[in-house]
């Protein structure tokens, strides 16, 4: 699987036949709302500073999947509510800029490597799966580590991020 960059606020997630699978879809530029389209339709949303919900909507009712928050350090965790778990995501401590997900048991599932792309005003991203993990690195947990990854890296340029002020 490979990371597209449509434009500043779209990405999308394609399968080896270049065809799109999922995607990522903010309404602005500032992280606080954003639509993952895959399997389902889901619904990303800021509801507190650093803290994101995602919802699934089925009808009128809508169902929180899982819960994003900035830790102490710069680590954000994904907590998915059905299945009780907790990925964390972090960035590389070197000076080579990368991000890992991690399970609980600290092992590396998937690697995010950015490179700015001046044409889009975004970032590019190479996407590395570990072989072990690629059936638990589905296309919405992907999805999820790259709104992480988009955030962690807005925060660093110094952009405007609900992770650091409260709106």
């Amino acid at each position: 699987m490979t990371i597209y960059t449509v434009d500043k606020k779209t990405f999308e997630l394609r399968n080896e036949t270049d065809n799109a699978i999922a995607q990522l879809s903010y309404t602005s530029s500032a992280f606080n709302e954003a639509t993952i389209e895959s399997e389902e339709n889901f619904l990303l949303k800021l509801i507190a500073t650093a803290t994101w919900i995602t919802l699934f909507k089925a009808g009128n009712e809508e169902k929180a999947v899982t819960k994003i928050k900035v830790e102490i350090g710069g680590i954000m965790s994904i907590r998915g509510f059905s299945k009780r778990k907790k990925y964390l995501f972090k960035k590389s401590a070197n000076f080579k800029l990368r991000f890992s997900l991690l399970n609980k048991e600290g092992e590396d599932m998937l690697t995010l490597v950015p490179s700015v792309n001046w044409q889009k005003q975004s970032h590019d991203f190479v996407l590395q799966l570990n072989e072990e993990f690629e059936k638990e690195c589905d296309a919405f947990l992907i999805l999820q580590a790259l709104h992480c990854a988009n955030c962690t890296l807005s925060m660093m340029e110094g952009g405007k991020v609900p992770a650091l002020v409260s709106m």
